[in-house]
C-alpha cells in the first residue's frame, strides 16, 4: 500500500512538472518595453499656396515605451525554433530639431518648436532561436496602424499642426536572457514606418495653406521584461 502510494505520488510529481513546464512555453505572456527612440528626416510635400512646395524636417532624439500580451504558437514551433504572436500598443514622442520649407529658400526656418507624437497597435509574428544557454535571439515582424499627431509650427508661427492614422509596419531584432523560467530580460531594435501621413499646413492665422504629407521613419532601442504566466 505504501509502495502504490509513492509510486503514485511520483506520478503525479511527474505529471504536474510537465503540465508546468507545457504551460511556460505555451502559455500566455506579457511584456513591457521602454527605450531610445529616433524619427528620421521626413519630407513632407505636398501643395502649399497653390504650388508644390515641401517641409523638410529632422527630428531630436526622442523616447519610446510600450507593452504587448501574445503566446507560442505549438503548432508552428519545435525545438530549434519557436514561433510568437502578440498584441503591442506603443508610444514615441520626438522633439523637432529643424525644419526647411522649400518656399524660403535654402536656409533653415527658425523659432522652430513643437513635437511629433505617435501611438500604435501592432500585431506581431516572432521567431525565437532557442539556444542550450540563457539567451534567446528573436526577429519579428508586424503590421497594424499608428496614430500620428503633428503639432510644430517654425518661421512667424508657420505650422503642421494635424493628426492622421494610417497603416504601419515595423520589423524587430532581438535578443531575450531568461533569469527564470517565468521572467527574461529583452533588449531589441526595431524600426517603424508609419505610411503616407497627412497634415495641414497652417498660417500664423490658422488659416490653412496646403496640405502635406509623407512616411514617418522611426528607429528605436528597448530594454525591456518579459513574464509568463
Amino acid at each position: 500500500m505504501v509502495t502504490r502510494l509513492i509510486l503514485a505520488s511520483a506520478a503525479l510529481t511527474v505529471s504536474a512538472s510537465a503540465l508546468a513546464a507545457q504551460s511556460l512555453s505555451e502559455g500566455l505572456y506579457i511584456q513591457g518595453f521602454a527605450g531610445y527612440s529616433q524619427l528620421q528626416s521626413s519630407d513632407f510635400s505636398g501643395t502649399v499656396n497653390g504650388s508644390s512646395q515641401s517641409v523638410d524636417t529632422d527630428f531630436d532624439a526622442g523616447f519610446g515605451l510600450g507593452v504587448a500580451i501574445g503566446t507560442e504558437i505549438p503548432q508552428w514551433s519545435n525545438e530549434r525554433f519557436g514561433t510568437r504572436v502578440e498584441l503591442e500598443l506603443s508610444y514615441r514622442d520626438s522633439d523637432v530639431d529643424s525644419v526647411n520649407f522649400s518656399g524660403n529658400g535654402p536656409a533653415g526656418e527658425a523659432n522652430v518648436s513643437g513635437d511629433i507624437t505617435q501611438t500604435s497597435l501592432f500585431a506581431n509574428v516572432l521567431v525565437d532561436f532557442k539556444q542550450t544557454g540563457a539567451f534567446t535571439p528573436y526577429v519579428g515582424l508586424g503590421v497594424g496602424a499608428t496614430y500620428s499627431d503633428l503639432d510644430f509650427a517654425y518661421g512667424p508661427g508657420v505650422a503642421l499642426d494635424d493628426s492622421d492614422t494610417t497603416f504601419a509596419a515595423q520589423i524587430i531584432a532581438g535578443v531575450a536572457y531568461e533569469i527564470d523560467p517565468n521572467l527574461a530580460l529583452t533588449l531589441d531594435t526595431r524600426y517603424a514606418r508609419a505610411f503616407d501621413v497627412s497634415s495641414q499646413r497652417l498660417a500664423p492665422n490658422g488659416t490653412s495653406t496646403g496640405t502635406v504629407e509623407d512616411d514617418i521613419d522611426a528607429f528605436s532601442v528597448n530594454v525591456g521584461l518579459r513574464y509568463g504566466f
